[in-house]
């Protein structure tokens, strides 16, 4: 009876320390940087994956009284359309698809509080949830970014895995924002 014990454990302990792993190879995968393929620039459209992505701009967004971004930081949005072209219902989850990478590589994710000004400026809704075979979805992801970054490039995931194929918008530097010396 002991022996079958120490066996069961073994083998919890052994799957245990397999699972981590797993976990660990995922949580990788997740956080890497995107990778130099083919990179897009503003006003272009790229295909992925049965989605067709075009980045219309660029821009720093002005903020309200009630929606200020950290010291030092501001918001802007990148504005864009999603078509699903896949021949089936597709879902879109920003803060998972859509991410902002600084020229150092540091990503940002999609900030609700720079959302808000976005729609509230220029009208400009979110792209989620739901898209329809065939569906259009016309809007911004915005984020919090620091004043002075630079190198800016906005990457799509096709879907919520880890290893989904991704397309790349080099957006430049943030508009309005000079880098002269001093600042």
């Amino acid at each position: 009876m002991r022996r079958w014990l120490s066996l069961c454990r073994a083998k919890s302990i052994a799957f245990e320390a397999l699972l981590g792993l797993a976990l660990m190879a995922l949580s990788a995968a997740c956080a890497r940087q995107p990778t130099a393929g083919h990179l897009y620039a503003v006003g272009e459209t790229a295909e992925v994956d049965g989605w067709r992505v075009t980045v219309h701009s660029f821009s720093a967004l002005a903020t309200d009284q009630w929606h200020v971004p950290a010291e030092g930081q501001l918001f802007c949005a990148v504005e864009l359309t999603l078509e699903n072209n896949s021949g089936q219902i597709r879902f879109v989850m920003p803060e998972k698809q859509m991410m902002l990478f600084d020229g150092s590589g540091r990503a940002y994710a999609p900030d609700r509080n720079a959302a808000v000004v976005a729609a509230r400026s220029r009208q400009w809704i979110v792209p989620e949830g739901e898209l329809s075979i065939g569906g259009k979805a016309y809007g911004a992801a915005a984020y919090q970014v620091p004043r002075r970054s630079q190198g800016i490039r906005w990457v799509f995931r096709s879907s919520l895995w880890p290893w989904a194929r991704r397309v790349t918008f080099v957006l430049g530097d943030i508009p309005g924002f000079s880098q002269k010396p001093g600042m």
